[in-house]
């Protein structure tokens, strides 16, 4: 198989992942203080790690900063967030998850753990080794392009005489 094929194919699976990720974003889950779209949870799981202000979470999730801000004052409402003032600049506002926000990022955690577990039934320790380690290579490759990429990206024209041929 050529490298063109590869990639073909792996274009293609990376599309049937991508449709089934998409499926999965606008799913909801019921929480005990209400329905949180899983999408909101990437917001959550990056602030589990640090408090950040809106624009720097949007900019570390790759996502449009109307979207962050929708997701925040619903997890603002819901008690998982809470704005405080920014200690690098009192004027700006840094966003930290509540102890209430950790349980639910911790349930969720151990939700997808266990579903990740049953979907690697089949796998042995080395291939899911292999997998992780090729991922991240991958993941860290597309964090390379999306970085240098901006929303006006025109795929390259054919030349005129190679669209005549």
């Amino acid at each position: 198989m050529s490298r063109l094929s590869h990639v073909d194919e792996l274009i293609a699976v990376l599309s049937r992942y991508g449709r089934i990720k998409e499926r999965l974003a606008v799913t909801k889950l019921k929480t005990p203080e209400g329905i949180v779209e899983t999408a909101a949870y990437q917001c959550m799981f990056r602030l589990a790690i640090a408090p950040l202000r809106s624009g720097e979470l949007a900019e570390q999730i790759f996502a449009d900063p109307s979207t962050v801000s929708r997701h925040i004052a619903h997890l603002v409402d819901l008690g998982y967030v809470r704005r405080e003032a920014d200690p690098r600049d009192g004027r700006a506002t840094i966003l930290v998850l509540t102890d209430t926000g950790n349980r639910q990022v911790e349930a969720v955690r151990k939700h997808r753990l266990h579903a990740l577990e049953a979907m690697l039934d089949e796998f042995s320790d080395d291939e899911i080794d292999n997998l992780t380690h090729l991922m991240s290579r991958f993941v860290d490759a597309a964090e390379v392009l999306a970085n240098r990429v901006d929303d006006t990206v025109t795929p390259d024209q054919p030349r005129h005489e190679e669209a005549t041929r």
